[in-house]
């Protein structure tokens, strides 16, 4: 397998999976399984109820003893195949192995009086689910009304839902007879006073139905996931003083409360940090979810055959537009592959400013390339593309429903525009200076070192650009908010040219660590195609100012043209590399006749009459 020079294996450790070669067979052989076939006809009930059986038999062939945060690389594995296999077993088991154990984990650590939830959760006799947003507050997590109210006497909570608009929305726990435990966020009141955000462990149903005091109003299936979700409100439910993942906070018997957090606003914060391991599992399951699209589109395109009044029977991959959008849509896949690398190591011992920006930023860009791969990809592959065996609009629906889940997009591109444009735990970068407009000399855009100083200029200059407005504007009397509101889109810019910066560099190290030249220079021109692309949207800007040139910019097209043809020989060895699981996938288009595949249950078809 490979070329002349081993493309395949020269890039394959680099971009399969989450490199974890250890689980990978054992991970393959769970979801070899009649379980994870895709049946005709089922209910919403049904199919939600699959979910759940495909969750519980992965925790029973994986043998999963202790809980899966403590090995990272076998959680990691099982979040991009379960993403590939089924989205909605993917929002399962994130939700239940990364979310709440992750909750219970973090803010319960060291605590033996928890050990029968967590064994609970571990065996999976329940199903885990985090409970945060609020119906009425949208993605604000920080503005809860949910309220767990301590009774001294009885050294109990009493969890409460005050009004409609404080409801818990959308958890995903409706499907009947499925036992659930819920960490739920509420606001700590003791002796009448409110003490901030914690978590409480809340069993939310049993085999029966919901437990005392629970409501579950389940919500219709989206279409593109079908998940559980529901409406869940609280009426008086009583929780052991135990449930209350305390987080080293105290209660004394009268009511009296410390807190290391210092103040609420600290421990809100603190509280929110939970959200980094729904991050890095969106950003493990949407990069293996670009990667299967691009690799399948990829395998179908050099299959597909056109009959165009220029050149007869030629595959459609032979199109220099379908090159355009399926290279772009593999250059592309393969940056997100570096991300979702870059996530999955050793955790972190200790979350910084930095980090948590770096963590929210790689989810936010990898669910936009997942948008554009699984988007483009399905485009590409004509009818065939639209139908749900070939999977792409359940990956798409996937990348869509992260626009919103694990924190909004568009409120952590502002969150950390807020913390670049007040310096926290960041320096902008230094722009090495560049060709001048005049000039083309000493500025190939094939060159990665010029990718690095172009994403930096642009990163620094919108920094200053956004500073300079902000402390403007302030001189003016603009109130946080007014200002703010003005240059929201230029922070949003500058957020995601921090974005763009990183992975650039994550792009370089996988470059520097391809030892065989020739593979490099491959993969070079295939990374080039997203770079020009992220360039092109911005090339007005570039070129206004001066880092471009008019000669560069009208040649963007033609360069792309250029490497596409260099590429065009390599496309399915750098598909390949990818490391797909096809038959996990299951889309017919991806193998070798897709006719056969999908009409094959047709034949046997009668044979054409003689003709004489």
């Amino acid at each position: 397998m490979g070329g002349k020079f081993g493309l395949t294996e020269s890039l394959a450790p680099l971009i399969q999976g989450v490199g974890h070669e250890e689980y990978r067979d054992q991970v393959h052989a769970a979801f070899r399984d009649e379980l994870f076939e895709r049946p005709l006809g089922l209910s919403d009930e049904d199919r939600c109820a699959l979910t759940y059986r495909r969750l519980r038999h992965l925790n029973d062939r994986l043998d999963v003893r202790e809980p899966l945060l403590g090995n990272r690389p076998l959680l990691f594995t099982l979040f991009e195949w379960s993403a590939l296999a089924d989205p909605s077993l993917f929002y399962a088991t994130f939700l239940h192995h990364g979310t709440t154990m992750g909750a219970v984990r973090d803010f319960g650590e060291g605590r033996e009086d928890l050990n029968d939830i967590v064994e609970s959760l571990t065996s999976m006799e329940s199903v885990g689910s985090l409970m945060m947003t609020e119906l009425g507050r949208g993605n604000s997590n920080a503005a809860i009304r949910t309220e767990a109210v301590y009774d001294a006497a009885a050294q109990e909570f009493v969890l409460r839902t005050p009004d409609a608009a404080a409801v818990k929305f959308p958890p995903g726990v409706a499907s009947p007879g499925v036992p659930r435990l819920a960490v739920v966020s509420a606001r700590l009141v003791a002796d009448g006073t409110d003490q901030g955000l914690f978590f409480f462990v809340v069993p939310i149903q049993d085999a029966d139905g919901p437990c005392h005091g629970v409501r579950v109003v389940p919500q219709r299936p989206t279409a593109l996931l079908p998940l559980d979700c529901s409406l869940v409100a609280f009426d008086g439910v009583r929780i052991p003083f135990r449930n209350w993942l305390r987080d080293g906070a105290t209660l004394g018997a009268d009511g009296s409360f410390t807190d290391p957090a210092g103040d609420r606003l600290v421990r809100t914060r603190r509280l929110l940090g939970v959200i980094r391991h729904a991050w890095e599992a969106a950003t493990v399951g949407l990069a293996a979810v670009s990667r299967a699209s691009a690799a399948v589109a990829v395998r179908h395109a050099h299959r597909r055959s056109t009959f165009g009044r220029l050149a007869a029977d030629q595959p459609v991959i032979a199109y220099r537009n379908q090159q355009r959008a399926l290279f772009g849509a593999l250059a592309t896949a393969y940056v997100t592959a570096f991300a979702a690398r870059s996530v999955a190591t050793e955790e972190q011992p200790r979350l910084t400013a930095a980090t948590v920006r770096s963590f929210s930023l790689l989810k936010v860009a990898v669910d936009r390339y997942a948008e554009r791969v699984t988007s483009r990809c399905r485009t590409a592959s004509g009818a065939l593309g639209f139908f749900a065996d070939n999977r792409f609009l359940d990956y798409q629906g996937l990348a869509h429903s992260f626009n919103a889940a694990a924190a909004d997009n568009e409120i952590m591109l502002t969150d950390s525009a807020q913390t670049l444009a007040a310096g926290i735990d960041y320096t902008p970068p230094t722009a090495t200076p560049l060709a001048d407009a005049d000039s083309d000399a000493g500025q190939d855009l094939l060159d990665p070192a010029t990718w690095t100083r172009l994403a930096h200029a642009r990163e620094s200059r919108l920094h200053q650009e956004l500073t300079d407005g902000l402390r403007k504007a302030a001189e003016a009397g603009l109130t946080p908010f007014e200002a703010w509101n003005e240059h929201g889109d230029l922070g949003r810019e500058l957020a995601w040219a921090h974005a763009q910066s990183q992975l650039t560099a994550l792009v370089r190290e996988a470059l520097d660590a391809v030892a065989e030249p020739a593979a490099r220079a491959v993969l070079t021109d295939l990374l080039a195609l997203h770079v020009l692309e992220e360039t092109g949207v911005h090339d007005g800007w570039y070129l206004a100012e001066g880092l471009l040139t008019v000669t560069q910019v009208r040649g963007l097209r033609q360069l792309a043209n250029d490497i596409c043809a260099r590429l065009a020989p390599h496309a399915l060895e750098l598909a390949e590399a990818l490391g797909v699981p096809y038959d996990v996938v299951g889309a017919p288009i991806a193998t070798d006749d897709y006719v056969q595949a999908i009409a094959g249950d047709m034949e046997p078809f009668a044979p054409h009459p003689a003709t004489h």
